[in-house]
């Protein structure tokens, strides 16, 4: 008996504009992932040539960001599910109104949250333990970032309606133009081959405002030229209960993703008490480490699109074959890059820095990250999965556990405690993916999600 088949049938779905099919959602995504990655990447080389000290307070300050843009994905990540069902249902008109109520909420949420995130810069990032020129970079490179962060917000809810309605390749296009005019401008405020008005890490963070804003404006100029713009007819604002369903799916889900995100930021607080050259290393580690985990996160995604479609149809069988299938392909995935990632882990940090002490630290970690990886695999297929089906509550209050009783806790004990510096952060790390991931896999099994569907 084969251990793996792959049955291409299952990737397929039938809709009233064609057939939507796996790979057609996949590789946009996969793309587009690659390409922000690639770009944040050689943001970081082109900061590390400026001062490690600017890479370890950009790399701070992202991390929080990346935690308000989790806030600004509920919306889009509810809507996208949202539209995605009632299209499988066959509610177009439902589908459009949800899609105008994202744009709204996400615009005027984002506005008041950047405003107030601004004002508490300051003390916000001095709890990851950031002090002097670090904490002051940090803090200048978060205000301008966070100050224009509904550039962003209204982009991804824009791009989340592309998807629902089978259009990713278009995101994909807007996100290659995006970071590579922000890559772009970096390496000229960086390398200054002429001179600009940009510099240092404020001009890093212009860049980024400037790229998003972009984003947002050629995204909404042809989401108005589709054949599925959204009217913002009269009377829209009496459908703003449909912002209930949005927020049921995308709340949880956000949470769960927030409750990662910020405990991210806990323990790079925790790998910065050990050290500027402990703090370096991990940002290196995570631009690598992207690479390996990229096809499960773009598949994982994918599978929720295609499950959402499912499940608002009532396919289930369907829906179950697929998720065992991608999460096969997943694991193969991530245990094969990992290998490949530790021998050549020496050749890949030497891209970054000469700092032996990075180095060797570096590619030990590089051996317990295969753990993390198949643990993560198991969260990118059965969280999204869960969440594609409605099933949103249960993986929400997983991952509030397991991140802070897990991750949080043994990191602090074993990276600090006994003194295993940023392996011991590791090998908490794999801990945390290795639960919540095999928590989501029985939950999947056990068929308790088909009951969730809210359309």
């Amino acid at each position: 008996m084969a251990v793996f088949s792959y049955d291409k049938q299952l990737n397929k779905i039938e809709t009233p504009s064609g057939t939507i099919t796996l790979s057609s959602l996949f590789f946009p995504f996969f793309i587009e992932m690659i390409l922000v990655n690639t770009m944040g990447t050689i943001n970081t080389i082109s900061l590390s040539h400026y001062s490690s000290g600017a890479v370890a307070a950009v790399g701070a300050a992202s991390q929080v960001m990346n935690m308000i843009y989790t806030f600004y994905g509920v919306v889009s990540a509810g809507s996208s599910i949202v539209i995605s069902q009632n299209l499988g249902a066959g509610k177009k008109e439902r589908a459009a109104d949800s899609s105008v109520i994202s744009i709204l909420f996400s615009a005027s949420f984002s506005i008041l949250l950047g405003i107030a995130l601004a004002l508490a810069a300051a003390p916000l990032l001095s709890l990851m333990h950031l002090k002097g020129e670090l904490l002051g970079q940090a803090v200048l490179y978060f205000r301008i970032c966070v100050s224009f962060s509904c550039f962003q917000a209204v982009y991804s809810a824009l791009s989340s309606i592309f998807r629902s309605y089978g259009k990713p390749k278009t995101a994909v296009k807007i996100s290659l133009l995006v970071n590579f005019t922000n890559a772009f401008i970096n390496i000229l405020i960086v390398f200054r081959p002429f001179d600009i008005p940009l510099r240092g890490v404020s001009g890093i963070a212009t860049s980024s405002v400037i790229s998003q804003s972009l984003g947002m404006s050629l995204m909404f100029l042809l989401l108005k030229r589709s054949s599925f713009f959204p009217p913002f007819r009269k009377g829209i604002l009496k459908q703003l209960h449909l912002i209930k369903k949005v927020l049921y799916i995308g709340v949880p889900g956000g949470l769960t993703n927030l409750s990662y995100s910020l405990s991210q930021v806990v323990s790079t607080s925790i790998v910065a008490s050990m050290g500027t050259t402990a703090m370096t290393t991990k940002i290196y580690l995570d631009n690598i480490f992207f690479y390996v985990y990229v096809v499960g996160l773009a598949l994982g995604q994918s599978t929720a699109l295609i499950i959402s479609r499912l499940a608002g149809a009532r396919k289930y069988t369907q829906a179950q074959k697929l998720n065992k299938q991608n999460l096969q392909i997943t694991l193969l995935c991530n245990i094969a890059f990992s290998l490949v990632i530790y021998l050549a882990g020496r050749q890949l940090l030497g891209m970054f820095t000469d700092d032996p002490a990075i180095i060797s630290a570096g590619h030990q970690i590089m051996l317990f990250d295969i753990f993390v990886e198949i643990g993560r695999g198991f969260n990118h297929i059965e969280n999204n999965s869960l969440r594609g089906a409605g099933d949103v509550f249960f993986p929400m209050m997983v991952s509030l556990a397991s991140c802070w009783t897990v991750s949080i806790l043994f990191s602090y004990l074993l990276g600090i405690v006994f003194g295993l510096g940023l392996t011991g952060c590791w090998i908490a790390f794999a801990m945390d993916e290795l639960f919540r991931g095999i928590t989501y896999y029985l939950r999947f099994k056990s068929g308790k999600w088909k009951a969730k569907t809210i359309v």
